[in-house]
């Protein structure tokens, strides 16, 4: 019995190979197609699952960026920015400027912050330290720890200078450093 190309295999065997074909591959090329389809639906899950970690993330490129942690012309430093003047005015009007901007004159808390601020700062701003009576008191009512830091001079508002902190009459202008939490 003789067979034409369209005839059907009876009885088992393999279907003829097409045209072009090279013998055993074109037989197995459902095998080759259902590897190249899952291949493909796992790239696609891979590539969704990396698109939802970097959007929940904050880093997927549709997503907004993350908000500055200052604002425009205020300086960060671990974890607090820092606006510095380019005006000088006098210290009631230095703390009334960063009281407006939900910020005091600075309250130097440590040796390091006192360090960040001689090193950015010029032309000796004030700071929130201020006489009570006789003594030091930090705009926050704070008593200055004479251990951090002590005040040069004998006048009643303080300002820093690039050796240290001195004061001298609150009249005076100069330009200030605000500081507020990030």
């Amino acid at each position: 019995m003789s067979r034409s190309r369209g005839d059907a295999v009876i009885g088992g065997g393999s279907p003829p190979a097409s045209p072009g074909c090279l013998p055993g591959l074109c037989s197995n090329i459902w095998l080759w197609r259902c590897t190249t389809g899952i291949l493909a639906v796992v790239i696609v899950v891979i590539l969704c699952i990396h698109l939802a970690v970097n959007s929940s993330s904050g880093k997927g490129s549709s997503g907004s960026p993350p908000p500055e942690p200052c604002p425009a012309d205020w300086l960060y430093h671990q974890r607090k920015c820092y606006y510095l003047s380019e005006t000088e005015k006098d210290w009631d009007f230095s703390r009334s400027f960063c009281s407006s901007h939900n910020s005091s004159l600075t309250v130097i808390e440590n040796e390091q912050e006192l360090n960040f601020i001689m090193k950015i700062t010029k032309q000796d701003p004030w700071i929130g330290l201020h006489k009570t009576g006789e003594e030091f008191h930090w705009v926050n009512g704070t008593p200055l720890d004479r251990n951090l830091l002590a005040v040069k001079g004998s006048g009643e508002c303080a300002y820093i200078e690039s050796d240290g902190v001195s004061s001298s009459g609150c009249s005076l202008t100069r330009g200030w450093v605000c500081k507020k939490t990030s």
